[in-house]
């Protein structure tokens, strides 16, 4: 990885918006040292009877982890241990994130078999409480801020009344008073700077507090949220249905988020004047999902994409009252979503599945999610993944992150060893390619897909490529290379990890002199 240069700097600061850049100064200047002191007041839970029907977070996983404070995220586990590292540095900033969400508290433990979960959970809440004083700690920080604050409002609106029961009064206070900290903590520190997913999240647990908790400065986080949401609901949600930083994962999770709005407003009755528009975009969302799914019913792994991070597909639809089963269809179908920039060829005759990526890294203000993967694709065969993408594993600085955003990690095309597009430290990208409409269609009994893009224009070449669907189910993947002098050229191929590609030369063939290679691709268990 080579340090940016200044031009580097120029090249991804250009993009941003006077009030990122605004907000980028007042964060410098200000910074995050202490918590102010806001005066003490008493808060209570508003009562909402039934529980509004939020999904649990893995429910075995979580009855676990509150039992035996034993924390899996991202492949690394933290031992069963009274002490909860909720700041330490033995672990990523990303697997502290995970540990600051509080997933694990989004269960329901009113049953009487369930009590001691439940005390191990209101202490779990406490230790947090007891440990995080100083507003320096990981879980200050907006994101996880918002996320715990929603898991927690979950839980209580589950459990408190058991609770109380249990004689837990004290303890439902200070947790109670802690949540408005930490809402006026966010209110303060919205990521403004970011915007896109981290400001819906931010939306999202002002509503919440907004909405269940009883404290002076409830009906402002209610009203401030709802407007933000207004407003970013235009912006975020594109009119294909598709969230605008173009990962699959974060769609889910933005989809999920306005479903738990839309579930939170009716739960408490709260009016909100930008219901119609929430629900049509929650209509659009879903049906933007349902068509990237690959047959086995889950989303590609295009940008910063993995699986297993958001709620399943299936689930999402379920809950967005969508069909979860994919329609079958008597012959190939071809789908544009014009304004994300994908395609998709279904081969219902041999299970086939074509996804392909012909759209921007994302908005120009905040691309950093995206990868460098345009033209790319992925392939699932008799219902299977075939050619996949790399996906994400790491937001840390490191030459893994690096490697997974670049072309390289990508089925397409490089050009003279050089990226198209300059992305560099975790989240930024400096240079980024610009792209052709996307183009599908049938003809002569075959499915295309078809688009091009400019990132090599200051190396003199374009790149255009189109996959067909033969009228014998062959997928053909032709690239054209247009431009000046001579150029390194490279096409990267990815294939699942459960496939096995092995060359076979056709005797035949050879033996008159016309010898051609053949691939044969096995499944594995």
């Amino acid at each position: 990885m080579t340090r940016p240069t200044v031009g580097t700097y120029w090249r991804t600061v250009r993009h941003l918006r006077g009030s990122q850049l605004a907000a980028l100064a007042q964060r410098r200047v200000l910074q995050r040292k202490t918590l102010r002191r806001w005066k003490s007041v008493p808060v209570v839970l508003k009562k909402v009877s039934p529980p509004a029907a939020f999904p649990e977070w893995q429910a075995p996983s979580a009855l676990q982890a509150i039992e035996t404070r034993e924390f899996r995220f991202l492949n690394v586990t933290h031992p069963p241990s009274a002490y909860i590292p909720w700041s330490s540095r033995e672990f990523s900033r990303l697997w502290l994130y995970h540990l600051n969400y509080c997933d694990f508290l989004n269960v329901d433990l009113r049953a009487f078999e369930r009590r001691f979960h439940l005390v191990r959970a209101l202490d779990v809440a406490l230790d947090w409480c007891t440990q995080n004083t100083t507003g320096m700690e990981v879980g200050w920080e907006p994101y996880p801020l918002s996320l715990r604050i929603v898991n927690w409002l979950k839980f209580l609106m589950r459990n408190a009344e058991r609770a109380e029961a249990l004689g837990k009064g004290e303890t439902l206070q200070a947790l109670l008073a802690g949540l408005r900290i930490q809402a006026l903590a966010l209110e303060a520190r919205l990521e403004t700077h970011l915007l896109a997913n981290h400001l819906m999240k931010n939306i999202k647990a002002l509503m919440f507090a907004g909405a269940l908790l009883g404290a002076p400065e409830s009906s402002r986080w209610w009203a401030r949220g709802e407007k933000l949401l207004k407003r970013e609901l235009a912006e975020q949600i594109l009119a294909d249905g598709g969230h605008f930083e173009r990962s699959p994962m974060y769609h889910a999770e933005a989809l999920e988020d306005l479903l738990d709005i839309r579930t939170l407003a009716s739960a408490c009755g709260c009016v909100m004047k930008s219901a119609p528009q929430l629900s049509a975009c929650i209509a659009q969302m879903a049906a933007f999902l349902r068509c990237m799914l690959h047959p086995d019913g889950e989303i590609p792994l295009f940008n910063d994409s993995a699986l297993g991070i958001a709620r399943p597909a299936g689930q999402l639809l379920t809950l967005a009252g969508d069909s979860v089963e994919v329609p079958p269809v008597a012959r190939p179908e071809v789908s544009v979503l014009d304004d994300t920039g994908y395609a998709v060829i279904r081969a219902p005759s041999s299970g086939g599945c074509l996804i392909f990526d012909c759209g921007p890294l994302g908005p120009d203000y905040q691309p950093g999610h995206g990868h460098s993967d345009v033209l790319s694709y992925e392939l699932s065969l008799h219902g299977q993944r075939v050619v996949v993408d790399t996906g994400v594993s790491t937001y840390e600085p490191c030459a893994e992150r690096h490697y997974e955003r670049s072309t390289a990690a990508h089925n397409t095309v490089r050009i003279d060893g050089e990226d198209q597009a300059e992305t560099w430290a975790s989240f930024r990208v400096g240079r980024r390619p610009r792209v052709g409409r996307i183009d599908a269609g049938e003809t002569a009994g075959m499915s295309f897909v078809r688009g091009r893009h400019y990132a090599y224009q200051h190396r003199n070449v374009t790149h255009a490529r189109m996959i067909v669907l033969t009228s014998r189910n062959s997928w053909v993947v032709i690239d054209s290379l247009s431009g000046k002098e001579k150029h390194l050229v490279e096409s990267f191929i990815h294939f699942h990890p459960a496939v096995r590609v092995e060359n076979v030369n056709n005797p035949a063939r050879s033996a008159a002199g016309t010898a051609s290679t053949h691939w044969v691709i096995q499944f594995g268990e």
